[in-house]
């Protein structure tokens, strides 16, 4: 089981990072700070180490200049911006990989697991050449699924339907909580895009329904609202991501196609 040393001072997203890595199956530590973030990694052997930039007692610059002096342990940055010419000072420095906070939690998986799968370098992740080549191989629509969404906004839930259709997915549309909800029980979809704030029932209320009964269904929370407790909170109740609005297509699609592959294993 990989540990992974997540050093966030935000206590929502660090929690978040939590379930969401425990869930995946990894052994997490985490830290509020700088300088208690280099002593947890000093006194814990770690596979992997997320870092936010901003951090108190020790900024994550200096978090990841004494990582570096010690060990060549993986490090992915966790920033809420995302410079190209910060992005490849960084790398230069040693990081792994530089990510965006705004991108959603499937993405910081994706990496994770990207990163974990080729250290050590000389000896890659069993069948992971052949998952590969599977991928490769993969007809468009191989990965297909239906895919449920409840948004209340018109235009964005047309938006998701007509990418999520050109992506090869079958998706069916609610345009509120109460729909959605009667929508999912009788079609039971692989993938239900739930909007958080609706009229009516909230996507919160709807999770709360159907989590406890639809365990076979990802959902993936929608949500405008800055402050990311209510995300973590879906998180504890069942929903594998949640992505902000605007809505990151790209991290959507990963975010579906993890669930999916989830489904298959």
């Amino acid at each position: 089981m990989p540990a992974i040393l997540v050093i966030e001072d935000d206590a929502v997203v660090r929690d978040a990072l939590e379930v969401f890595l425990s869930r995946a199956g990894h052994r997490v530590l985490t830290a509020a700070d700088g300088a208690n973030g280099l002593l947890a990694f000093k006194n814990n052997p770690s596979d992997l180490v997320i870092l936010d930039l901003d951090l108190p007692l020790m900024s994550g610059a200096g978090v990841l200049e004494n990582i570096r002096k010690i060990s060549s342990v993986p490090v992915i940055i966790l920033s809420g911006y995302c410079p190209s010419e910060e992005t490849e000072a960084y790398l230069s420095r040693g990081a792994a990989s530089f990510l965006s906070k705004g991108d959603g939690l499937s993405n910081v998986m994706a990496e994770v697991e990207r990163v974990l799968a080729v250290r050590p370098a000389v000896k890659p992740a069993t069948g992971a050449a052949d998952e590969q080549k599977e991928s490769r191989n993969r007809k468009p629509g191989a990965d297909s699924g239906l895919v449920l969404v409840v948004e209340d906004d018109e235009q964005l839930r047309d938006v998701l339907a007509r990418h999520l259709s050109s992506q090869g997915y079958t998706v069916i549309e609610a345009a509120n909580g109460i729909t959605g909800a009667a929508v999912a029980k009788e079609r039971a979809p692989d993938i239900v895009l739930l909007d958080i704030v609706m009229p009516g029932k909230s996507g919160v209320e709807v999770l709360k329904e159907l989590a406890p009964v639809m365990p076979g269904t990802g959902f993936i929370m929608v949500t405008g609202n800055e402050d990311e407790t209510i995300a973590r909170f879906c998180l504890e109740l069942g929903a594998f991501d949640y992505i902000a609005k605007p809505v990151n297509l790209p991290a959507l699609a990963r975010s579906i196609k993890a669930r999916l592959l989830l489904q298959r294993l």
